[in-house]
């Protein structure tokens, strides 16, 4: 918002009003503080230039071992992987990994990623 002086009473016209949170982030608005949303790492902080807030919130990319865009819009675990993977508010913005399934029974070999062979007779 803006003020300008006036001569009559109040003596000013117009108001401040608080600037929205950005995209990705939740709160009352700039003034009071924005929080990234789950998923996306950042920090939002008051300015007194336009836009009057420094910073943004972006998304995490998946973690190793798994597939997808980024954390908030989902990631999947790769082939030979077993596991979830969860947005959250706190460093590193997710929970959850994604882990090498072992071999199974008649097999051998360390894990499905590094590749499984069956037994002799198998």
């Amino acid at each position: 918002g803006s003020i300008a002086a006036s001569t009559t009473s109040p003596y000013y016209t117009g108001a401040c009003t608080a600037v929205a949170c950005p995209a990705a982030s939740t709160g009352a608005g700039i003034p009071t503080g924005c929080t990234c949303n789950a998923g996306y790492s950042g920090t939002i902080v008051a300015s007194l230039t336009s836009p009057y807030y420094t910073g943004a919130c972006t998304a995490v990319l998946c973690p190793a071992s798994s597939s997808g865009t980024n954390v908030p819009t989902g990631c999947t675990c790769n082939a030979g992987y077993s596991g979830n993977i969860t947005k959250t508010t706190t460093s590193p913005f997710y929970s959850g990994s994604c882990t090498a399934v072992a071999c199974p029974a008649y097999a051998s070999g360390t894990n499905l990623p590094s590749g499984c062979t069956c037994n002799a007779g198998y």
